[in-house]
């Protein structure tokens, strides 16, 4: 069992110390732990220019070095994994590839959380005169851009435009086909986000994204994205029945910003 997407307090929207993530890992049972709280925001020039949703410039080196200490104590059978989420930002590419490279990481997930100046989770976008399809679609975009980046190892969340999403959304088979090509040609992993249960009832991405996905080959990941300790390892068990029906044998895992596989048939189960 691995979980290699979870948060903790720098980021100012989540709750517990990075400890009590590794903690939440060994008593869930899980082999492998990834701490990957959101980078900050290296787009703008600020110290902390969004402070309930990045970490601060100045307080990554601790962040880091905090993780490392974490990696380096005995844990038992878990191994932590140093990694971090960034997101994408059309025109900062080379700020982050920069400010990413000084730092010692086992992967680095890439996300869209904006679009076009609007947060993905921003309930008020669906206001009157809202296009849906648009949404959708320019953020499909951002997340091709994104995987022809090579910023990122793994792709987080990459349906997200439908979280919190009080309508249904319109048929976007051809963009999912496009960005499945896209996300295939760049050789980038993809994570199954079990957030998404929390906010759409269904993980990130759908099972119809997921099939064209597995199909097309690419490597798939999985991470609770666990902004509480609690909610490390979070629905574990669907997870693995999703992937094991797609015909999914293995997961991808990383170390210094390399590719490995474990087999999903020999992952724990959870405690």
């Amino acid at each position: 069992m691995i979980d290699l997407h979870t948060h903790h307090h720098r980021c100012g929207h989540a709750r517990g110390d990075l400890a009590d993530y590794v903690a939440a890992g060994r008593a869930r049972g899980l082999t492998t732990v990834g701490l990957s709280d959101h980078a900050p925001l290296w787009a703008q020039p600020e110290d902390h220019p969004v402070p309930r949703m990045h970490m601060a410039r100045s307080a990554f080196a601790g962040y880091v070095a905090e993780a490392r200490a974490l990696q380096a104590a005995p844990a038992g059978d878990l191994e932590v994994l140093v990694g971090v989420e960034a997101d994408y930002v059309e025109g900062a590419i080379e700020a982050y590839r920069s400010e990413l490279a000084r730092h010692p990481l086992d992967y680095v997930l890439g996300s869209v959380h904006y679009v076009d100046g609007c947060h993905v989770y921003d309930r008020t976008r669906f206001e009157s005169g809202f296009d849906v399809a648009a949404f959708a679609r320019r953020y499909l975009e951002l997340v091709r851009e994104a995987a022809a980046s090579g910023l990122f190892d793994v792709l987080a969340h990459v349906d997200a435009w439908k979280g919190r999403a009080p309508t249904r959304w319109p048929d976007v088979a051809d963009d999912l086909d496009r960005t499945v090509e896209a996300i295939s040609a760049a050789s980038v992993a993809v994570e199954v986000n079990t957030s998404g249960l929390r906010k759409c009832d269904e993980p990130f991405p759908s099972d119809a994204f997921l099939r064209r996905l597995v199909d097309a080959g690419v490597p798939i990941t999985y991470g609770s994205d666990a902004h509480d300790p609690d909610e490390v390892g979070y629905a574990w068990d669907d997870v693995v029945a999703r992937l094991r029906a797609l015909g999914v044998t293995r997961l991808a895992t990383f170390r210094g910003r390399e590719r490995g596989f474990v087999p999903l048939e020999a992952v724990a189960e959870p405690v």
